[in-house]
């Protein structure tokens, strides 16, 4: 059997939150709560999503867990720990069918998407959800970030078992369902490689090549987006770019560049 990539692995039948939980377990006993360590609850009752959202799904249905990283980089390189886990989390999908390499990508900074899932719609265009990432960093004094690291991806609902319609599943998609602790132990063994070729690099992800990896599987990079951002202005432009630091960049009409670095990014029409 193949060795697992935890430090440590938790199993749930039920939680309101594994983000909360593992936060709270981590904070308790940090010392029994390394780097790589994991929560995987079968059924999640109060997940949330990012600005507040909740993310609820049947029992079984989905994939809920969330993993503590503590990597050796500088804090201010925390940003990458969002795109590496989606990185991640692409990249273990991608490996259930490996003839359809581009069954799934990312909407910057944190969502799962299948590209090609269905009509045209208002802020999707023909991708849907099929899952997200949620990071909250932790009060740490080692002078390196740390963070959990919350994965949330539908499995094996149903239209009617999906709040909205932006969403879909691994069942819908038609892509191999496996069990949510098998996908886990994928995404748990990509992230570690990808975390340890980033902190070699000192946490530069240019240097490490991970810019450029999580930039191949961004769907937003090219496309005309519309970003919604918290105390500013809609900005609309075209989105160009991930940068070092992890932002997105994004040209307006008028061809000045913009570093967004928090916001919702809905993929529109390009005007004609």
């Amino acid at each position: 059997m193949t060795a697992s990539p935890f430090a440590r692995l938790e199993r749930l039948p039920q939680a309101a939150s594994t983000n909360t939980v593992l936060r709270d377990a981590a904070a308790a006993e940090p010392d029994r709560w390394p780097h790589l360590s994991a929560v995987l609850a079968e059924h999640q009752t109060a997940g949330r999503g990012r600005a507040g959202r909740g993310w609820v799904t049947p029992p079984g249905a989905a994939l809920t867990a969330s993993l503590l990283l503590r990597p050796h980089v500088p804090p201010e390189r925390a940003a990458w720990l969002t795109l590496l886990s989606g990185l991640a989390v692409v990249r273990a999908v991608r490996a259930l069918a490996p003839a359809s390499t581009s069954a799934v990508g990312l909407k910057w900074p944190n969502d799962v998407l299948v590209p090609d899932a269905g009509p045209e719609l208002a802020g999707w265009g023909t991708a849907r959800k099929l899952g997200g990432i949620l990071t909250e960093l932790l009060p740490t004094t080692t002078g390196r970030p740390a963070a959990v690291v919350g994965i949330g991806l539908n499995l094996s609902q149903d239209h009617s078992e999906l709040p909205v319609a932006s969403a879909t599943s691994l069942a819908l998609a038609g892509l191999p369902v496996p069990p949510a602790e098998e996908l886990l132990v994928a995404v748990g063994r990509e992230l570690g490689d990808l975390v340890t070729r980033w902190e070699a690099s000192g946490g530069d992800p240019r240097a490490a090549g991970l810019l450029d990896e999580v930039s191949e599987v961004c769907l937003s990079i090219g496309r005309a987006v519309r970003v919604e951002r918290p105390a500013a202005a809609p900005l609309l432009g075209t989105a160009e770019e991930i940068d070092d630091g992890g932002g997105l960049v994004v040209r307006d009409p008028g061809g000045e560049r913009h570093r967004v670095l928090a916001g919702d990014v809905l993929h529109v029409r390009r005007q004609a």
